[in-house]
């Protein structure tokens, strides 16, 4: 009867407290055996964990098949030969704030410059100042940025600065350091040859819910919500009006925190943005997990932008693994309680070979039913089942300590 009671109970407690996925899909059957390249949706990866270690893969008979994700990252570089090096006279850093650097002009004018910098994930404004003293500086470069400051080979990025002609002796760069992290500047020097290269991905968007405008000081705030917090890595604007502007903005969160036994909301700035119709308004920005977000544009005296609509982007990740041919595959995820799996094909599979074949995920369906679904489960997957269970329990276990405490009065009368 002991034995009877334990299993009931545990019947019980698994029934309340399993977890299972929450979304699941078919892989298409391959025509080929052999390792393949599976993109993952959007619609497939809202549902799971952000870093993505709830995915499964299993065959016919429920047994996990091995993987490894793969990131696609948007790649552009300059390619540079026969670097030379200016001399760099003096750096200064100041915490939270800037980061100067002045470096010496041997040529009669100059027009461009290289940086190598070390591999940074943002983006990077700047201010670009001429002098023939270092006493005196002037302007050059107002609000200029740095874009793709990551190579996915090598530890370092070539990055080709280009503005008007001038005759300075001494160039001054200062970067903007209030709202992100100071950058790795290793060299600056100039090429006798560059090239540059893109390979560039199709991203893939996330629908926005809602998006609400409102203007105060001089300012515009933007405030975005997304049905669930996304994976972020990318903004887009479109600006019809005014033909004209030069913008500086910041994109940010709000966060609550706990100070003396009082609870404030404060800003968790996520980057810092240059909006200006001479550039693209595309901005790469640094992973974000969020489920809104809060643009704020600083207009100064100019009438506010008028912004037709706000895009964002992920970067499409797909995971690689062995398939056999004609043989039918099941992707789970959103079971926040899974780790991720240690697999040995990640070690041992062939990564330099690109042209893997194309494997889709198809047959996209949330595992949460609604509505007719719910009446048609089987009766024992009803809640009421389920406290009906843990209610015979209950009047057993009752029932067995009543008469335990019979047996033990009458043994001690």
């Amino acid at each position: 009867m002991k034995t009877s009671i334990k299993l009931l109970l545990m019947f019980c407690v698994t029934m309340a407290f399993g977890q299972k996925h929450t979304v699941e899909g078919e892989i298409k059957p391959v025509t080929e055996a052999g390792l393949h390249h599976i993109p993952v949706p959007y619609n497939f990866r809202t549902h799971a964990t952000a870093d993505l270690r709830d995915l499964r893969i299993l065959d016919t008979q429920g047994n996990q098949v091995p993987y490894f994700l793969k990131s696609v990252t948007a790649f552009k570089t300059t390619q540079v030969s026969d670097f030379t090096e200016y001399a760099v006279i003096s750096s200064s850093r100041v915490t939270d704030s800037t980061s100067t650097y002045i470096f010496e002009n041997p040529d009669k004018a100059i027009k461009q410059a290289v940086f190598l910098i070390a591999n940074y994930q943002g983006n990077k404004s700047y201010k670009l100042e001429g002098s023939n003293n270092k006493t005196k500086w002037f302007g050059i470069v107002n609000n200029g940025q740095l874009n793709n400051l990551s190579h996915p080979e090598d530890t370092q990025v070539y990055k080709v600065i280009n503005f008007p002609l001038g005759a300075y002796r001494y160039l001054k760069v200062v970067f903007n350091d209030k709202h992100s992290l100071p950058i790795n500047l290793l060299k600056i020097g100039k090429v006798s040859a560059e090239k540059e290269t893109i390979s560039p991905i199709k991203m893939d968007d996330i629908p926005v819910k809602t998006i609400s405008y409102s203007e105060e000081n001089k300012k515009t705030l933007v405030h975005i919500t997304f049905e669930r917090p996304e994976v972020i890595h990318q903004m887009k604007l479109n600006i019809t009006e005014p033909a004209l502007y030069s913008r500086n903005a910041t994109l940010y969160t709000l966060k609550s925190r706990e100070e003396k036994h009082n609870k404030e909301t404060y800003k968790n700035f996520i980057a810092t943005l240059s909006i200006r119709s001479d550039n693209d308004l595309v901005f790469n920005i640094p992973t974000t997990v969020e489920g809104e977000l809060y643009l704020e544009i600083d207009n100064k005296d100019n009438p506010k932008l008028e912004i037709s609509s706000i895009s964002f982007m992920q970067k499409p990740v797909y995971m690689v693994a062995a398939l056999k041919p004609q043989t039918t595959y099941r992707v789970t995820a959103g079971d926040k309680a899974l780790n991720f799996p240690d697999y040995d094909i990640s070690e041992v599979a062939n990564t330099l070979k690109n042209m893997l074949p194309t494997a889709t995920i198809t047959s996209i369906n949330t595992v949460k039913q609604t509505g007719k679904a719910v009446a048609e489960i089987s009766f024992w997957q009803q809640p009421w089942f389920m406290w009906c269970c843990i209610g015979v329990a209950a009047l057993i276990i009752a029932f067995y300590a009543s008469n335990l405490i019979k047996d033990l009065n009458k043994k001690q009368s």
